[in-house]
């Protein structure tokens, strides 16, 4: 990891806890695209693949809207995000807050929608400030 010297300017607490955890090549690892054959590939079942893949974050949060809540529940209840994510994509703490992810009355796409876009937002708010730093 790369040392990081402080920077002059207000930060937000995230801000902070993404510089201390984050070097700017782990955020453009975790922003950015896998090769075809790492990327997510959606299923309803076992054994039902449906066609959606993703190869970014990006893409995964687009693909949210689009795949069956059927599909969004069979992965997150089997863990299939939250690996993906942690070892593919690289992001350890996405993956660890899908893991609190509790849904009821059918809110799993909102909830899965909103934990990943708000993290996107997170990194890419982060990245001037990594810019900053040697």
């Amino acid at each position: 990891m790369i040392a990081k010297k402080s920077v002059k300017k207000e930060k937000s607490s995230s801000d902070l806890y993404l510089q201390k955890s984050l070097s700017r090549e782990e955020v453009a690892r975790i922003l950015g695209t896998v090769s075809y054959d790492r990327a997510f590939y959606f299923y309803n079942g076992v054994g039902k693949p449906n066609g959606e893949f993703a190869v970014s974050l990006s893409d995964f949060c687009s693909k949210i809207n689009v795949v069956s809540s059927e599909s969004l529940a069979f992965h997150l209840k089997r863990r299939d995000f939250q690996s993906w994510i942690k070892e593919v994509i690289g992001d350890t703490d996405l993956a660890t807050r899908l893991d609190k992810i509790q849904v009821k009355n059918n809110a799993l796409r909102s909830t899965l929608q909103a934990f990943v876009s708000n993290r996107i937002k997170e990194l890419q708010d982060s990245w001037p400030i990594l810019l900053t730093i040697p």
